[in-house]
Parts: C-alpha cells; sequence; structure tokens
C-alpha cells in the first residue's frame, strides 16, 4: 500500500467508512501482529492487541497526519501499545497481601556472582536510555530502516544512528561484562 493509498484509507475511516480500515487490516494486520509479537511474545496477547491497535485506529483517525510514512506510523503504534501492555502487566506483581497468603516473593538482596553474570539480551535492552531501546527495537525488531525510524521519531537520521550505534556498543559491553551498567 502506498502512502497516498493510505491517506485515502484513512480519509474513509474519518468519514465513517469501513472499507478504509479493511483494507489497512488486509495489508498490515499480519505486520502489526508480528510487531507486537516480537515485543510481548505471547501469542494471544498480540492478537488481542491488534485488535486493540485496529479500533484505537478508527477511533482515533483524526489524530493522523498525510507525509508521516504510514507503515513507520503503524510500527510506532503497536510498539507503544505493547511497550505498555507490558509495563501494566509487570504493575501485577506480588504485594505484601501475597506474601501473607504464602506466596514467596523474589529475593530482591540476592547478589550471588550467578544472578550478576545471567544478564539476558532482554534485561541489557531494558538498562538502555528509552530513546536508544526504542531504536534497537524498531530497528532489529521490527525491521525498520533508519530513514523510516527518523521520520516515526522525528529525529535527524543521522542522530538515530549515532543513537544506534552507541546502544549496540553498550549493550556489547552489558552483555560481554555481565552485569548491568
Amino acid at each position: 500500500m502506498t502512502d497516498r493509498e493510505f491517506d485515502h484509507s484513512m480519509e474513509q475511516i474519518r468519514h465513517g467508512q469501513k472499507e478504509g480500515l479493511r483494507r489497512i487490516y488486509e495489508e498490515y494486520g499480519t505486520f502489526i501482529y508480528k510487531t507486537l509479537l516480537s515485543v510481548v511474545k505471547s501469542p494471544p496477547d498480540a492478537e488481542d492487541l491488534t485488535s486493540d491497535l485496529f479500533l484505537r485506529l478508527w477511533q482515533k483517525s483524526e489524530q493522523y497526519k498525510r507525509g508521516t510514512g504510514h507503515k513507520a506510523y503503524l510500527a510506532r503504534i503497536a510498539h507503544n501499545m505493547a511497550v505498555d501492555h507490558l509495563r501494566s502487566r509487570s504493575r501485577l506483581s506480588f504485594t505484601l497481601d501475597d506474601e501473607e497468603q504464602g506466596f514467596d516473593l523474589p529475593d530482591q538482596s540476592r547478589t550471588d556472582d550467578t544472578a550478576e553474570s545471567s544478564i539476558s539480551f532482554d534485561e541489557a535492552l531494558r538498562s538502555l536510555p528509552e530513546a536508544e531501546g526504542e531504536i534497537v527495537n524498531l530497528h532489529i525488531g521490527l525491521e525498520l530502516t533508519f530513514r523510516e525510524i527518523a521520520e516515526a521519531l522525528k529525529m535527524p537520521i543521522g542522530t538515530v544512528t549515532w543513537k544506534y550505534r552507541s546502544a549496540i556498543d553498550r549493550l556489547r559491553e552489558t552483555v560481554k561484562g555481565g552485569t548491568l551498567v
């Protein structure tokens, strides 16, 4: 789908015509699902979020601005929804009431060598500044070009590539060293 076709479909949605949403869904439904799945790692959650994304696209169609690079626009919405989903899920952690009911809470004071040396890539990625982590996710996870990322994040392409290189170097050191910096 070209930018022009996407813009036309968004205009149809603004006027309450379901045909526009159907065309976007047929073209990008799988892309959105895979984008979400790459972040949330749960097929049922990715399916729910895919539906939510298209519902949001319908409800907030007036917020779309022509010429923003529609694929990067959709990827950014999907990425943000996935991150929000993970954040909300992480808030559902144990409480003191859970401990009183016999659930074991993780020992936060553990500092043995195995805990420090077993840093996963996801943990290392989360240790990056938010902008760098987002650029790495968009480039590696969603396979967007640096130009698409620059358009989506409204940054100069040089800044995007510099932040990406910096993030990769930082990840390399973090994973190699086995501890979060």
